[in-house]
């Protein structure tokens, strides 16, 4: 992006250069030609001069005129070679800057593995981007528009952020769909969300679709082309507005968790590996961790709301703790 704007200053300053040598021109070439020429005759002559087009000349030129053409020919022919090949290089730079932009792109995304795919730049898409940058989560963002590409990119400069098509095999593909744990599809289509989770589930048997729906009736056709979970914003945010009226304090601890930058805190889930089975909260030191709170685990479909640290974790536990992303990193080692 530096090498354009260098460019770009360039071409400003090449084009103020130009535009006075175009105006000496004309003023110069107007009082030579005297009382009977016009500026427009002064311009005229500017004109054919630097770009050496050698129309019929409308002003009578003497060896001073002469000179004076001699003059503009000189300066404004090498000013408009200059600003010409400036704004050239301004296209072929910017065209040559994009991709190798996005080869630099799509070669960290073939390093990811167990990242998270974000199908759609728009503002859910945004949203989502912004709670896994500030958890320390690896993704990849992905829009058919250039211009909300470009918006993320300014965002979030070390992210991954493709232009292209996700209902697309290839770019999806691109995207490391074969290796990463989840993809978030959230384009303001329906339809193109359905189109997505056929794809993806289909290249990726294992991974974990979650899916935005703005029709309720929706929901269940693409829960059964592939999707985990599919998301209303229609009815979630009738849940908040409940939630606001009912609850407001609970709601209010929810948003400061959630948007405050000083203390990140977040409600995760920790998986177990099968080494850790038949072990017990205790055994694992959990007091180690200062901003780590155990809420609950889950048995399959089974709730243990508050654990006692003699538990014994099973095969298919999973820890939900409330932790920051430091801890909860330590905590995936230490479970994992």
């Amino acid at each position: 992006m530096e090498e354009l704007q260098v460019v770009k200053k360039r071409l400003i300053i090449t084009g103020i250069v130009f535009g006075v040598i175009v105006s000496i021109g004309t003023i110069g070439f107007k009082m030579i030609g005297g009382e009977t020429a016009t500026f427009f005759d002064g311009f005229y002559m500017t004109f054919i001069t630097i770009t050496t087009i050698g129309y019929t000349e409308v002003i009578e030129l003497d060896n001073v005129g002469r000179a004076f053409a001699i003059f503009v020919a000189f300066t404004g022919i090498g000013i408009l070679t200059y600003f010409l090949t400036n704004m050239a290089s301004l296209f072929i730079e910017g065209d040559l800057i994009k991709s190798r932009k996005r080869n630099q792109m799509e070669k960290k995304v073939a390093r990811m593995e167990g990242h998270y795919i974000v199908c759609g730049g728009g503002r859910v898409g945004g949203n989502i981007a912004k709670e896994l940058s500030a958890t320390d989560r690896e993704f990849v963002i992905a829009d058919i528009k250039e211009e909300v590409i470009k918006h993320v990119d300014e965002i979030y400069a070390d992210v991954p952020c493709l232009v292209g098509d996700c209902t697309d095999d290839d770019f999806l593909e691109s995207l490391g769909v074969e290796r990463a744990k989840g993809i978030f599809v959230t384009t303001g289509s329906d339809n193109i969300n359905l189109v997505i989770c056929v794809t993806a589930r289909q290249l990726n048997h294992n991974i974990k679709i979650v899916a935005q729906s703005k029709d309720i009736n929706h929901v269940n056709k693409m829960k059964k082309v592939g999707a985990n979970k599919v998301i209303s914003p229609s009815f979630i945010g009738g849940l908040r507005m409940a939630s606001e009226m009912v609850r407001p304090t609970v709601t209010d601890f929810l948003d400061e968790m959630l948007r405050s930058q000083d203390h990140v805190l977040r409600i995760e889930e920790i998986g177990i590996s099968s080494a850790m089975v038949g072990k017990t909260l205790e055994d694992f030191d959990l007091e180690d961790f200062d901003q780590t709170l155990v809420l609950a685990l889950k048995e399959g479909d089974r709730w243990i709301y508050n654990p006692k640290r003699n538990y014994e974790l099973q095969s298919n536990s999973r820890v939900i703790v409330m932790t920051t992303p430091k801890e909860r990193a330590q905590l995936q080692k230490k479970f994992g």
